[in-house]
């Protein structure tokens, strides 16, 4: 026996590409065997993923449960009906609409001939078989008709460009709606032996594609600490409503490959350069002699669209799964969330925290006369933080937007608050000398730069400077850092230079350094100034 049972949708969890849904409903059973049809899935459901359970009052044992396609004459999204039929009755309205302004157009063609038989009421004038106040009459009710017929044209006009507009946006709305519902459906069949009879509640449980959830951060230094809002963007367009339903974000990523990637034999060889091809004709000789056309140019990625507001919503709870071997975060989001099928994204507030800052500041001075104000925290909150855009603030100022890259529990993020005006810094060239004596026959190049700090402010800061001199490609070359006042605190090898100090309030400093580069004086050096 088939026992149709509606179902709501109880329960969300959203992946960042995916979700698990459950719905459930109610059905009084009784004993035998039957088949539960739970309709209007959407065709978004993954169905390998469908799973059956279940309880009541009744002794149940669940035989298993299929997925089919179905093709409805109607598109069964409610939504969708009421639009359709909300079309089917303006598109009448525009009919009646039609069919006045034809009759007026009629009307007028009556008075074009009652105006053409002018000459006619002349006649008759000229006979005395009409007087001229007859005549002053028909003229008189001839404007009266022709300015009425044009009065209610107007008006038909007005009223089919309003209906035309509302048709135009309900199509548009349901065109979105019918690429998500169509009018093709999944219904479940979960088959059950009743041993005793009572109440069941079938419980359906499904993953479907086209939703998931990305992560967006507020971060703002205010106060000495780091306060950082995590919120979850969720989005989805399954086809398929999620009204009123316990929302769970999750961390995990279930469409990665299970199975473990294999290698591959690399081999290398000798390269081969490929044959020239030959000109056939005199204008393919043309073409490869013109210059080649530049690269196109890496477009940079778009930013979000606008900065992310604070939600306003209670903080999630945050359930780590590493209890039950599972590695992932899930965050219960508090109360029940709306979320439509309509790919609009809907934020929620996963968790909010401070977080006990480093400050200092950094200087790049060759590329830029500005210092930034750096913090570098530690992740000391109960969840990692996933890779996301983050909107930047310093108190209640809005300065710019940043990344996040994925950031373990305990792992160190370093931020760049925006630029500090009262702490200036300046780099020079001061020496540039060659000398002419014969070294060997090498010639030896001396150049040194001054860099110049100031700390304005009224408290002591620690900075960070940022430099480098050249790195030789050619053995021929050689460069070496012949002083430098202070030393660099950190030197890479690949001539990176690093010096970490304190300044004291309204104090100067210089860092002077000098390096030296010598080479054949036969051969030709190229990048040597900045």
């Amino acid at each position: 026996m088939e026992i149709p049972v509606k179902t709501t949708i109880e329960a969300v969890t959203v992946y960042p590409d995916r979700a698990r849904v459950t719905c459930s409903g109610m059905s009084d059973v009784s004993p035998g065997t039957h088949q539960l049809l739970i309709e209007e899935l959407p065709l978004a459901i993954l169905p390998d993923s469908v799973r059956a359970l279940g309880a009541g009052t009744a002794r149940v044992r669940l035989l298993g449960v299929d997925v089919a396609r179905r093709h409805y004459e109607e598109t069964p999204a409610e939504r969708v009906r009421e639009l359709e039929l909300e079309i089917e009755r303006l598109n009448d309205e525009m009919r009646v609409l039609a069919d006045e302004k034809s009759g007026w157009a009629a009307h007028g063609t009556y008075l074009d001939g009652m105006r053409k038989a002018t000459a006619a009421f002349a006649k008759g004038l000229a006979r005395g078989k009409t007087s001229i106040e007859e005549q002053a009459q028909l003229t008189r009710f001839l404007q009266e008709q022709d300015g009425e017929m044009r009065t209610a044209v107007r008006k038909l006009d007005v009223q089919q460009r309003e209906l035309k507009r509302r048709l135009d946006k309900l199509n548009r709305e349901l065109n979105q709606l019918r690429s998500s519902r169509p009018r093709q459906r999944y219904r479940a069949k979960i088959e059950i032996e009743v041993l005793e009879a009572g109440n069941f509640q079938p419980k359906l449980t499904y993953l479907v594609k086209n939703a998931g959830w990305q992560p967006l951060y507020d971060v703002r230094l205010t106060d000495g600490a780091v306060m950082v809002s995590y919120i979850a963007q969720v989005t989805q367009n399954t086809g398929q409503d999620w009204p009123n339903v316990a929302l769970v974000v999750s961390t995990a990523r279930p469409a990665l490959n299970q199975r473990l990637p294999e290698l591959k034999p690399w081999f290398v060889d000798e390269y081969t350069p490929p044959p020239k091809p030959r000109a056939k004709k005199s204008r393919a000789v043309m073409r490869a002699a013109a210059p080649a056309a530049p690269a196109p140019m890496e477009m940079p990625l778009a930013a979000d669209a606008a900065p992310v507001a604070e939600a306003g919503i209670a903080v999630a709870e945050v359930m780590d799964g590493s209890d039950s071997g599972v590695s992932a975060i899930s965050f219960a989001v508090s109360g029940n969330s709306d979320i439509p099928s309509d790919g609009s994204p809907h934020k929620t507030t996963l968790n909010q925290f401070s977080l006990d800052p480093k400050l200092d500041y950094l200087a790049v001075p060759k590329h830029t006369d500005a210092v930034y104000r750096r913090a570098t925290v530690d992740n000391s909150s109960a969840s990692p933080l996933m890779a996301g855009p983050a909107n930047l603030f310093v108190g209640d100022e809005f300065i710019g937007r940043t990344r996040l890259d994925y950031t373990p529990t305990n792992g160190e993020i370093e931020l760049l608050f925006g630029v500090e005006e009262r702490i200036t810094v300046e780099r020079e060239l001061v020496k540039r000398d060659v000398d002419k004596r014969l070294l060997r026959d090498n010639r030896q190049l001396r150049y040194g730069y001054e860099i110049r700090l100031a700390n304005l402010l009224a408290a002591p800061v620690k900075l960070e400077v940022h430099d480098h001199i050249p790195v030789p490609r050619n053995e021929q070359i050689k460069v070496k850092l012949d002083q430098s006042r202070p030393e660099p605190t950190k030197k890479s090898d690949l001539n990176l230079l690093e010096w970490h100090f304190e300044l004291a309030a309204g104090a100067k400093r210089t860092i002077g350094y000098e390096y030296v580069v010598e080479h054949p004086r036969s051969m030709r050096v190229m990048g040597l100034l900045d």
